[in-house]
């Protein structure tokens, strides 16, 4: 079966977001199925297939043809923007292109999303058939795993000035993210907090402006480290270092950081709320995302537990986040082809 697939998420603005890391895994894991002939392209020059694989869906911009010259499944990762439209803005034009979204989607045999809570949100605002979705999880890329080597956690403490006793936040800076919350929480409970993303630096982004100005304001600049991107094996070892990771967004459509995380046996605090309850198995410390003080004692009580528990919990973190692989990943998107392709 031939498969073609955009690869342009790799070349793009996405090459250092979620989307062109879901594209280059599951790239990489469908190479190693023999019965899968893999040819990539990006949007002006389609190849011949059997099914043609768009691994992303912009809502405000019109990226996917109208017209289709195979069988075609689309991969949507979430479509928090509809599901809280008074939070995301997109003007005249962004609309005009959802609409024309809408209509290429018309041509669209089958779409794939990360949780069951993106799949009632897309059958929901984008009025796609629910029996049409497949959700299939993702999971946390092999790197992401317990590290021994002192001397290398100790290359990237040195590297990026970590502070002893951190708690993690990898993301964003999405309304969804819940970041003045998080602000505010290490306000209350003191403990520094070591913030990665591209978008964390990026001072040409509204919200990242505005994370700068609340830091500022509560005067928590010697509590915070934004070290901006940071390569997939150099995060796998400050996750190693960080006492605990910290995701009290109001809304996702899947939350990687939970998986990576507990990959590599660092403690979880999270909302208990859309796809992350999904995906958390009940292992991590649940917070309320509206409540900075609850967010502040679910991050002492996880950097203050005792060794013992702390080896506990590290083993049964590992354990679970060992079920999610990208191979099994590749394994049923190609269920999705086959069904497609008949």
């Amino acid at each position: 079966m031939k498969v073609a697939i955009d690869a342009s998420p790799l070349k793009s603005g996405h090459s250092l977001r979620g989307i062109g890391s879901y594209t280059d895994k599951l790239i990489e894991s469908l190479k190693r199925i023999p019965q899968v002939e893999l040819e990539l392209f990006d949007t002006r020059n389609i190849p011949r297939a059997d099914v043609v694989h768009y691994p992303y869906f912009d809502l405000f911009f019109h990226t996917l043809p109208i017209g289709k010259s195979a069988r075609r499944v689309v991969t949507i990762h979430d479509v928090i923007p509809l599901v809280f439209p008074e939070h995301f803005q997109s003007g005249a034009r962004g609309y005009i292109n959802l609409f024309f979204q809408k209509r290429a989607l018309k041509n669209t045999d089958f779409l794939i999303c990360d949780s069951s809570t993106s799949k009632a949100d897309i059958a929901d605002k984008l009025s796609f058939p629910r029996e049409k979705i497949e959700v299939i999880y993702l999971a946390a890329a092999g790197n992401f795993k317990k590290i021994r080597d002192m001397e290398k956690l100790k290359s990237i403490e040195r590297k990026f000035k970590l502070p002893k006793n951190f708690a993690l936040y990898v993301g964003d800076v999405n309304w969804n993210k819940n970041l003045d919350n998080l602000i505010n929480s290490v306000k209350i409970s003191k403990v520094p907090l070591v913030m990665v993303g591209a978008a964390i630096v990026d001072n040409k982004v509204p919200q990242t402006q505005a994370l700068t100005r609340l830091i500022r304001k509560l005067n928590l600049g010697d509590k915070i480290t934004k070290t901006g991107f940071v390569k997939e094996d150099e995060l796998a070892s400050i996750y190693n270092l960080a006492g605990a990771t910290l995701l009290p967004s109001f809304y996702e459509g899947f939350g990687l950081p939970v998986l990576e995380s507990m990959a590599c046996g660092t403690p979880v605090i999270c909302s208990d709320n859309s796809s992350i309850s999904e995906i958390a198995g009940g292992l991590a410390l649940f917070c309320d995302p509206q409540d900075p003080q609850d967010i502040a004692q679910k991050t002492l009580r996880a950097l203050n537990m005792s060794a013992k528990s702390k080896v506990s919990l590290s083993e049964k973190l590992i354990s679970h986040a060992s079920t999610f692989s990208w191979q099994k990943t590749a394994n049923q998107t190609v269920k999705v082809y086959q069904k497609v392709a008949g």
